[in-house]
């Protein structure tokens, strides 16, 4: 008696479709990740997406958690860096200066404004940004006060700019990035008139 076949695993692994509907994502926004287009795109098929996934549901699910994870993850780490308060503020202008995720960062921001649960885990991830932020400013020396309104400000700037540089490729304010634009208006805070 022959023994049965062994069910075939599929090639592609959950991460494999988790990245390309990150990708479809960003380029086109939630509409986009559909599982014919993501099979599409991986050369598979849909039967390879329901090895791994339930439904399209599952996968956006998964995709919020992964980028809150790595979120989490990175926050954690920044936190516990034993450089200065210099080095901290660098490390997060270069992360946030990054355009590939200013296009993720953007593109669920407007899957936010649709689905309440999106919002709710992207209201925490920006506390989170913020503690980091206040943080890094009360170990140059701002008040506690202060370095909430800075932190605040540097948060808005930073979503601000995401917005209009992905909506207009050719955007440049005086010929500066992000990351130095941050930087100069934390320097400018940090006068000490205004601290």
């Amino acid at each position: 008696m022959a023994s049965p076949s062994p069910i075939r695993e599929s090639p592609l692994q959950p991460d494999d479709w988790i990245q390309a509907a990150f990708s479809r994502l960003s380029a086109q926004g939630v509409e986009s990740v559909r599982i014919e287009i993501l099979a599409r795109d991986l050369g598979s098929t849909k039967g390879s997406f329901y090895w791994h996934f339930k439904d399209r549901e599952d996968l956006l699910s998964r995709m919020l958690l992964q980028w809150e994870d790595e979120e989490m993850r990175w926050l954690e780490a920044a936190r516990e860096v034993n450089s200065g308060a210099a080095a901290r503020w660098a490390h997060f202008v270069e992360r946030s200066a990054n355009p590939d995720r200013a296009r993720l960062e953007v593109s669920f921001r407007a899957w936010a404004r649709r689905d309440e649960r999106i919002a709710s885990h992207i209201a925490a991830i920006e506390e989170k940004r913020r503690a980091h932020i206040v943080s890094v400013l009360r170990d140059v020396g701002f008040t506690p006060s202060s370095a909430q309104r800075w932190s605040e400000l540097a948060l808005l700037v930073y979503l601000g700019w995401m917005d209009k540089a992905t909506r207009d490729p050719g955007f440049q304010l005086t010929g500066r990035g992000l990351g130095e634009f941050l930087s100069d208006l934390i320097l400018a805070a940090s006068a000490p008139s205004d601290r």
